[in-house]
């Protein structure tokens, strides 16, 4: 009579909650050296994509006649642009509203973002580890960035500032000096200098140390913000950027793919300036 077979070992919560972090940075890692662009119909998605985006992100939608109340986007949107393209969708939700998060996991987006820009829901963030989906947070600074990730993110970008509805890219450029400086000044610290430092934020202090040594979080950090010139593109990349969020303002000029097309050469050649200026003619 054959012998029955053993029971499964049991898995360990810590270990399959670390796996599926892992599994969720894995997906976010493919949008690294390249453009995600901001849009608002399928159109415009298969713009980006046919000119090699690296995925798109749904931006929210202006009800006016709610005090221009900014919400996420219309599921059917959404889904319409799910199934016009290839290239991974990202749901932007506002901050702190657990049931856009459902409703963008629901429609089977790739990841979700979730933004201070929208009309927020609360003033903390949603938990994120239970998402079956990678979650994007916005963030200031280098404590904002612990905070994010220790609060499961698996994606960061930058927080912009809004003047008269307009992000504009010199606060981008001043949240990725900020986040620089700050790690270069934690060089050569001590433990109890770190561990000072850190304060109520419970980050691994190997972690933190990982991060002062290769100047890298383990996740990806996005810059987004007013970038809608391959100029904005380079600088930003330039300022240990993993990658850019085009605003959705792009689709305002009169050749968006060829702009587009500029901006993603723009993340290739953002150091090569002898290379990049074939891209910023007429673009």
């Amino acid at each position: 009579m054959a012998k029955p077979a053993p029971a499964p070992a049991p898995v360990d919560p810590k270990v399959a909650l670390q796996k599926k972090v892992n599994t969720k940075v894995i997906m976010t890692n493919e949008f690294k050296g390249g453009l995600i662009v901001g849009v608002e119909n399928s159109d415009q998605a298969k713009v980006a994509e046919r000119v090699g985006a690296r995925g798109v992100v749904v931006v929210g939608t202006v009800n006016a006649a709610f005090a221009n109340m900014t919400t996420t986007a219309d599921p059917a949107v959404v889904r319409d642009i799910l199934g016009s393209v290839l290239v991974p969708v990202i749901g932007r939700i506002r901050l702190g509203h657990i049931i856009e998060a459902k409703v963008m996991e629901a429609c089977h987006v790739d990841s979700i973002d979730e933004h201070e820009g929208l009309t927020q829901a609360a003033d903390e963030g949603i938990e994120k580890f239970s998402s079956n989906i990678p979650i994007i947070a916005g963030v200031q600074d280098l404590k904002d960035s612990l905070k994010a990730i220790l609060q499961g993110a698996s994606m960061l970008r930058t927080h912009f500032k809004l003047k008269e509805d307009k992000p504009l890219i010199g606060e981008t450029v001043k949240v990725l000096t900020k986040i620089a400086d700050e790690i270069e000044g934690l060089n050569g610290k001590t433990d109890a200098e770190l561990t000072t430092y850190l304060g109520g934020i419970k980050y691994p202090l190997a972690g933190l140390k990982n991060i002062i040594k290769t100047k890298k979080f383990p996740v990806p950090l996005f810059a987004e913000g007013g970038i809608i010139l391959p100029t904005d593109v380079a600088m930003v990349m330039g300022l240990n950027a993993d990658g850019c969020i085009a605003s959705s303002l792009v689709f305002k000029v009169p050749d968006p793919k060829r702009r587009i097309h500029s901006m993603i050469k723009a993340v290739q050649y953002y150091n090569n300036p002898a290379k990049l200026i074939n891209y910023l003619e007429d673009s």
